[in-house]
């Protein structure tokens, strides 16, 4: 799944987190407050300052890898050429790009599995 967009000139790509580019989401998001029910406008209202690094982090302008990305150079260029409404359909095509849900179910369930295997193996705490 791939959404492309057209941000003061240039052409920007949101495709599914890659392991990097979660980790430097995570980096902008780890001191934030998110409601669990936040809409779009919850989500952007809660990133506050970080909407524009956090941005940078899940788009990638066209060609380039995500690994290649200057965040702060792209948080800078996009909050002065994305609009409001920009950024709220890049927040939408997020949570299609990235079912969060879904993640997080697959992560109790691995550890669910870990914990097993290490109480089984008499390697878990004790």
């Amino acid at each position: 799944m791939e959404f492309t967009y057209e941000i003061g000139g240039r052409t920007y790509v949101q495709r599914p987190l890659v392991l990097g580019q979660l980790k430097q989401l995570l980096n902008v998001l780890k001191n934030m407050q998110i409601p669990a029910d936040a809409d779009a406008i919850g989500l952007v209202n809660a990133l506050g300052d970080c909407i524009h690094e956090a941005l940078a982090v899940v788009l990638t302008e066209k060609g380039m890898s995500p690994r290649d990305k200057d965040i702060a150079a792209l948080a800078q260029e996009l909050a002065f050429s994305m609009t409001p409404e920009e950024a709220l359909r890049v927040i939408e095509d997020f949570f299609a790009c990235n079912p969060v849900s879904s993640l997080l179910e697959r992560s109790a369930g691995a550890i669910e599995k870990i914990t097993a295997i290490l109480t089984v193996t008499g390697s878990g705490p004790q």
